[in-house]
């Protein structure tokens, strides 16, 4: 993988940190264990089979505990904290062969901010969901985003900037989603109030 296509593959996982959390940071210690990726020394256990079954078991929890409405929304509480530190991890190997003496520093200052981005509208759009399913249609929704996180790790690791683009349009369809729901509640609260 070149320099600008392991860049746009990080910026990728960062992005889908904002839907699973542990999912990205799994897919980065997987690439590492079973490819020749250069990885920082202070990253070297990303690469250890232990790393690897970590965060696969953490993955695979959150998965499970997503489609759980009252652990679902526990989650999103706790993962305000966690995700954007997730995305930076996740991304720093993949930035690494773009810029090794910044590639923590373009971790932080890109990935932290996109997959917070990213979890605050989702956040939105089930805080929606819930309103008008009773929180019914959360599961739903939990099934979407692991189908899209999942594409898009695949798709980022097979053709990355096509994924990166691809991965852009999802955000401006999530963004304004989000946006329509925060508008109805606004409007219903006024009518209410």
């Amino acid at each position: 993988m070149d320099a600008l296509s392991a860049a746009a593959f990080g910026v990728v996982l960062a992005a889908t940190a904002g839907l699973r959390a542990f999912l990205p940071v799994f897919s980065a210690s997987l690439a590492a264990w079973l490819t020749d990726l250069p990885l920082p020394d202070n990253m070297a256990w990303l690469e250890k089979p232990e790393t690897v079954l970590i965060f696969g078991v953490a993955t695979l929890l959150e998965i499970l505990g997503d489609k759980l409405p009252i652990v679902d929304h526990a989650l999103d509480s706790v993962q305000v904290l966690t995700k954007p530190v997730l995305a930076a991890l996740a991304a720093t190997p993949f930035l690494y062969q773009l810029s090794p003496e910044y590639s923590v520093g373009i971790g932080i200052l890109l990935g932290a901010p996109l997959a917070l981005g990213v979890h605050s509208a989702k956040a939105t759009a089930r805080l929606g969901s819930t309103a008008t399913t009773g929180g019914l249609g959360n599961p739903v929704l939990s099934v979407v985003e692991d189908v899209a996180a999942v594409a898009s790790i695949l798709l980022g690791f097979l053709a990355p900037l096509l994924a990166l683009v691809l991965m852009a349009v999802t955000i401006f369809f999530i963004v304004r989603l989000a946006l329509r729901v925060r508008r109805r509640r606004r409007a219903a609260g006024r009518v209410s109030g």
